[in-house]
């Protein structure tokens, strides 16, 4: 018997058919670039604190979670405010799809379920060139030997999926249907008392009590969803704080320890190491641009 298959075409919407740079700086307050412009776009997203962007026609202030696309050939500038310490996530890439007219001089908030492209670009980025991460100047990315099967590809793949569903997530706003996506709504209460509690203490009983759930049931679901227990997640919190303190340069390490309810600076020292593999000191130079 003989079957009559129809193969369907697919169309490209959004073809990033190379990455060029791939950024995220932690700046300090003060930082201030002299701006720059190239034949490819640019995508820059704060990931904490705000930063200030200029161009020819306009300067204006990126609040955490919202992002900025620069067009082929645009002047762009991007500073701390002199007072926040901001983390950026920079990213340029060639893309001569029709589609990216929608992103010319486009400055947006990025919702909340579309963030974890940009995580996952992030962490396969790391994994595949040595990034670094307080180089402005970087013009060639570096692979490192024996990535990631795939690594290249799925860079490729995050960032055209991130652009699709903000072209997506425009169209749906404008016919008042706003896509949800599913979350875990008790790992997302835990990580919102974790944060309310970066300048204190909190232990994992203590959310038990507030949330009215055991230890046991609460611990599985927060590692289940996020890959890490409370307490290494309430670490990683108060270590990116501390980041952002020390690049602010308001307080000595002493201070901040305390700021940080650490028993005492040497402690801190040694947690702050263990997770950036750098004491407090040499995280202070390394963001001396």
């Amino acid at each position: 018997m003989n079957t009559s298959y129809k193969k369907q075409k697919i169309e490209s919407v959004i073809n990033v058919s190379e990455i060029v740079t791939i950024h995220y700086f932690e700046f300090d307050r003060n930082f201030k670039s002299h701006g720059e412009k190239h034949d490819f776009w640019e995508i820059v997203y704060v990931d904490k604190g705000e930063a200030i962007i200029k161009t020819k026609s306009r300067e204006f202030t990126l609040k955490q979670g919202e992002a900025v696309f620069h067009k082929p050939n645009e002047f762009h500038a991007v500073s701390a405010n002199g007072l926040v310490a901001p983390n950026v996530f920079i990213i340029t890439f060639v893309c001569k799809s029709k589609s990216m007219d929608f992103f010319k001089g486009k400055h947006l908030r990025v919702p909340t379920p579309l963030r974890s492209y940009i995580s996952e670009i992030i962490s396969e980025s790391e994994a595949t060139y040595h990034l670094e991460r307080n180089n402005p100047h970087l013009t060639e990315l570096i692979e490192k030997q024996n990535p990631p099967q795939g690594s290249k590809q799925l860079i490729k793949v995050n960032l055209e999926m991130l652009l699709i569903k903000l072209l997506r997530f425009d169209i749906n706003i404008k016919s008042t249907v706003i896509p949800i996506m599913p979350a875990d709504r008790l790992t997302e209460d835990i990580t919102q008392l974790l944060g309310s509690n970066i300048y204190g203490k909190i232990s994992v009983s203590d959310i038990c009590r507030k949330l009215n759930f055991s230890r046991t049931y609460i611990s599985a679901r927060f590692k289940q969803t996020l890959g890490m227990t409370i307490n290494e997640y309430m670490t990683k919190l108060k270590i990116e704080e501390a980041k952002t303190l020390i690049r602010e340069e308001k307080h000595s390490i002493s201070q901040i320890s305390e700021m940080l309810c650490y028993d005492n600076p040497h402690y801190f020292s040694r947690v702050f190491k263990k997770v950036t593999n750098m004491s407090p000191r040499e995280y202070k130079e390394s963001v001396k641009i």
